[in-house]
């Protein structure tokens, strides 16, 4: 009787291991025709899904990208650059701000000087700062020169999907520090042309990514762009400018772009993504890496004498919690339902790209806001078998971007509002009643507040002072309300209420700074 019953209970388990491969089989074939389907239809939408799709253009002699990231590489770090440069735009707690190209020196309380981080109140000079910007002088006149070419593409390879190198990235960002902090040093010495010869191509820099088109290479570029914004302010509040000075400068703002940019991106990063699943389907070690070894990291700590990260020493729990991670759950997901995964991403990236579009179309963000809002609840509305198969958590930060785009669109806005102000201020003495004065004199059209598709917001206190400001992100006129959220103290224009261009601080708030810096 034993036997039998034995006999039965194997022959059930055997059956159910069996049931189990035909599961998993099926689930493998339902992910691919499902994929495959998926893919057609964004295919006969004319939707681009290869490296091929995007083939790389010819090289081209007159392609300043390449030189110009090799010459940022070779800039020398000095006394005061790349890491001390001049204050700029230094925010009060009131929203007036700092103008840094008037101050005499600058204090900080530490700086990272030849490779090591020096933990003393430093005192940096504006002679010093010239003698940087002196021994680089002819790597910066290469770089400017490189950047004046008709053509710049880093030739950035679709095709190498999750491997793709982005190491021209950080020195195009750093190179907004070398180009500023010239432009400052201009302005400190009374120098408003040499000013605008730095400043000019410091705001032209993000044309040197935008045909990386990729979301990390976008979001590098509207960083870049809100630099540039700081440091126009800080042109801004120097006197002695024409009004062929200012409209130069507002035409270097004017060709800047960001949300159809950012839209474009989402389209390359299909290719990029199905690169990752692929490698992940390749290997069973990059499989493991993206789906799991990405949450241990920030658990490891960094051993400064090795200069490694280490990893904690692990419980016999979580021991075999990584067992089970590294070689049965990573191996069943690229077998089973890496194909499922993907094509949830994909619908995921999809929806996105097109949220992109009509961002740029419609120019507001609470239309942006609204639609992330369903991406959020659709993306997340997964059970405990969508949380094991749908591991894409590469895409989860995405939705963001395309706010910032609209940040960037709306810091652009602001920006060529002000320098328009200033050349009516220069013309008629005065700044005007409404903006509506500005076109077409100094505008073709009143520029739009990306945050809520309505026109930047504008009030005159005085004949010689103006509030211009955005509604900020939460898509409320709060009138040019510059109260920061309780308990905050960032420098952020976007963390008020309203975004507000900033008046110059009073004399007493710049007093107050400067005996600030002293004392901490």
């Amino acid at each position: 009787m034993l036997k039998r019953r034995l006999k039965f209970v194997g022959k059930v388990l055997l059956a159910l291991v069996a049931l189990f491969v035909v599961f998993l089989l099926v689930e493998r074939f339902r992910g691919q025709i499902a994929l495959a389907s998926y893919q057609k239809e964004l295919v006969a939408k004319g939707e681009k899904l290869s490296p091929q799709d995007f083939a790389l253009p010819a090289l081209d002699a007159d392609n300043g990208a390449p030189e110009a990231i090799k010459a940022i590489e070779s800039l020398t770090n000095g006394t005061v650059l790349p890491y001390s440069y001049p204050p700029r735009m230094k925010l009060m707690a009131s929203g007036r701000a700092l103008v840094g190209f008037r101050e005499s020196e600058w204090i900080e309380a530490g700086s990272f000087r030849d490779g090591e981080w020096v933990d003393e109140k430093i005192t940096n000079r504006w002679d010093q700062l010239a003698a940087d910007l002196k021994a680089n002088a002819a790597t910066l006149a290469r770089i400017r020169a490189a950047l004046e070419k008709p053509t710049l593409n880093n030739r950035v390879d679709l095709s190498e999907g999750a491997k793709m190198k982005f190491s021209h990235l950080a020195p195009a960002k750093s190179l907004t520090f070398w180009l500023g902090s010239g432009s400052q040093l201009a302005l400190h010495e009374g120098r408003n042309k040499d000013a605008l010869e730095w400043l000019l191509p410091q705001i032209g820099i993000p044309r040197l990514l935008a045909e990386d088109r990729t979301i990390i290479g976008e979001l590098v570029r509207i960083a870049i762009s809100a630099i540039a914004r700081v440091d126009t302010w800080e042109a801004l509040q120097a006197s002695g400018w024409t009004d062929e000075d200012l409209l130069s400068l507002q035409r270097a703002w004017e060709i800047q772009r960001f949300a159809p940019e950012m839209a474009r991106s989402f389209e390359t990063e299909r290719v990029v993504s199905a690169g990752w699943y692929d490698a992940m389907r390749a290997s069973n070690e990059e499989a493991y890496n993206g789906l799991f070894r990405w949450k241990e990291a920030p658990f490891d700590s960094y051993d400064p004498e090795t200069k490694r990260w280490v990893a904690p020493e692990l419980t016999l729990q979580q021991k075999a919690k990584r067992f089970w991670e590294r070689h049965i759950h990573s191996r069943l997901w690229r077998f089973v339902w890496s194909h499922q995964a993907e094509l949830h991403g994909l619908r995921a990236i999809q929806s996105l790209t097109e949220t992109g579009r009509q961002a740029a179309t419609n120019k507001s963000n609470l239309f942006v806001e609204q639609s992330i809002k369903q991406w959020t609840n659709d993306y997340y509305s997964a059970g405990f078998y969508d949380r094991i198969r749908q591991l894409d958590h590469n895409i989860k930060a995405m939705p963001r971007s395309v706010t910032k785009a609209m940040r960037g669109k709306t810091d652009r806005a602001l920006t060529i509002t002000a320098i328009a102000l200033k050349r009516h201020f220069l013309r008629h003495k005065e700044y005007p009643a409404a903006l509506d004065s500005l076109v077409p004199e100094f505008l073709r059209a009143i520029p739009t507040d990306y945050m809520d598709g309505k026109a930047i917001k504008y009030r005159r206190t005085d004949a010689t002072n103006f509030l211009l400001y955005s509604v900020g992100e939460d898509g409320r006129d709060d009138g040019g309300d510059l109260t920061l959220p309780a308990g905050s103290k960032s420098k952020d224009l976007w963390r008020r209420r309203d975004c507000v261009w900033p008046a110059p601080a009073t004399p007493e708030e710049v007093e107050e700074c400067r005996r600030e810096a002293i004392k901490n």
